[in-house]
């Protein structure tokens, strides 16, 4: 199991196994936010997709919502 130092919990937690997002921002991801923290993220994109009736095909919607994945996940 590899292991990551989490930037949203800062716990030394199970890193994911492979970049969710393409590009620098999957890379961002895969070193500064552990599985559980991205679990958690998901739960809170759907809520917003849904409250917010967002289409993540629409690069607007597609930009808040990295935008509030990145805040979410406190990426530096």
């Amino acid at each position: 199991m590899i292991t990551v130092q989490c930037a949203r919990c800062d716990k030394k937690r199970e890193a994911l196994t492979e970049a969710p997002l393409p590009g620098e921002l999957g890379e961002k991801l895969l070193k500064q936010t552990c599985e559980p923290c991205w679990r958690e993220w998901v739960s809170q994109q759907l809520m917003l997709m849904n409250e917010f009736r967002l289409d993540p095909m629409n690069d607007e919607h597609s930009d808040f919502l990295d935008k509030e994945m990145i805040k979410f996940l406190t990426l530096s």
